[in-house]
């Protein structure tokens, strides 16, 4: 063999990986779905929602008028038939790889969603972090349907009020696919899932006459945390009770602690700028005992009452009082837990950590054992500023 045949040999050989990608599309053959959702419909059937982006009227070349988005489903006994069945009215192939959203009915929550994430991770195309979101009081498909203000693709807006509301309020926390698979393997436990509530006239959210007025007709709220039991939606938070989740499960990013002042109630504000949770568990006979450790960093954002933040002996008082609130938040969140005895709170995992052999003996009794867990929470709390003013006006009219 010469060198120049030895050469050609090789660089025939280097072009074999460069054929090209066997399953390629193109796409101007592809339906983007950017949201999904799913609902149960009776004792045995499903409905498979798409929400599909109409990329001529979001490319900005020629303004339509028109809502830039479809909404299609279809219904199946199984999941993947319903699935299937979306595609006969959909001119294009539906992808799923960009879906930002999946929003599952309540009442498919409540009867169960192993089944549904078994056939959500066998698919190669939806990402596993996605965003998951329990459609409260409502169907995933009607959630969908709603024209929304600000974000013209409704999917957008969703993810948008997940996060911005996960953020400055901490009563709901952006969950990923991954995360309530994670929560589904959890003993006597499971995931803790976002609500979104559609308000207003079903209808009218459907018209892109929804949003040509200063106030809508209808519109979409993140609503409170579902909790899960064995795969199924065992009960509701929302509020402080909500917070208290988000508290304990190291998942508050900012929000605001409202404090009574002197006879006012909920007069002063705190601002939480940063938190931090760490849970230990402690095994003492048959009773565990858990551990709540949460610290916290925040600034006065509003006084309504004569109270002078200058000085140190007052900002302890707060810091004292704000302690109390976060604790009381916890407490309230605990308790609900244990009502629904429901370990989506991580303590059966703090158990483990510290005593295995111990969470050996208890794992199989850990649903009875867990409403009878003991719960300490330590909380302490520092004031870092108090705003551009120290001495609030209210203060010179008390003297």
């Amino acid at each position: 063999m010469t060198l120049k045949t030895g050469f050609l040999m090789l660089m025939i050989l280097c072009m074999l990986p460069l054929a090209g990608c066997w399953n390629y599309r193109e796409m101007n053959e592809l339906a983007i779905a950017l949201a999904m959702g799913v609902d149960k419909l009776g004792e045995d059937e499903y409905r498979f929602s798409f929400q599909v982006v109409n990329a001529r009227d979001i490319s900005g070349i020629k303004a339509t008028g028109r809502i830039p988005v479809n909404v299609f489903s279809g219904k199946g006994r199984t999941l993947f038939e319903a699935l299937r069945k979306a595609s006969q009215k959909v001119p294009r192939r539906i992808n799923a790889q960009h879906m930002r959203v999946f929003i599952i009915g309540e009442e498919l929550a409540r009867e169960g969603i192993e089944e549904l994430f078994d056939f959500m991770e066998r698919d190669p195309e939806p990402r596993l972090t996605t965003r998951v979101i329990i459609a409260r009081d409502s169907d995933a498909e009607t959630i969908l349907k709603t024209v929304t203000a600000v974000e013209s693709i409704p999917a957008n807006a969703i993810l948008g009020k997940l996060k911005v509301s996960g953020r400055v309020l901490a009563e709901s926390y952006e969950v990923e696919m991954d995360d309530v698979i994670r929560g589904l393997l959890t003993k006597g436990g499971g995931p803790v899932i976002s609500g979104i509530r559609h308000v207003g006239k079903v209808k009218s959210g459907e018209k892109i006459s929804n949003v040509e007025q200063t106030e809508l007709q209808t519109d979409l709220f993140t609503s409170g945390m579902a909790l899960f039991k064995n795969g199924k939606l065992a009960g509701w938070v929302k509020g402080r009770q909500a917070r208290g989740i988000s508290w304990i499960n190291n998942k508050v990013k900012s929000t605001i602690v409202n404090l009574d002042c002197e006879t006012k109630k909920d007069a002063l504000a705190i601002e939480i700028l940063r938190s931090n949770t760490k849970i230990k568990g402690e095994v003492k006979g048959e009773r565990p005992l858990i551990r709540i450790q949460i610290e916290g960093i925040g600034v006065v954002g509003e006084a309504m009452c004569p109270v002078d933040i200058s000085k140190s002996a007052e900002i302890r008082k707060l810091e004292q009082l704000w302690n109390e609130e976060t604790a009381h938040d916890v407490m309230a969140a605990v308790k609900t837990a244990q009502k629904l005895k429901t370990d989506v709170l991580g303590f059966g995992a703090a158990v483990e950590r510290a005593n295995p052999k111990a969470w050996k003996k208890m794992e199989k009794d850990w649903d009875e054992i867990f409403p009878t867990c003991k719960v300490e929470v330590n909380v302490e709390s520092t004031i870092r500023r108090t705003g551009m003013i120290s001495k609030p006006f209210l203060l010179k009219e008390k003297k």
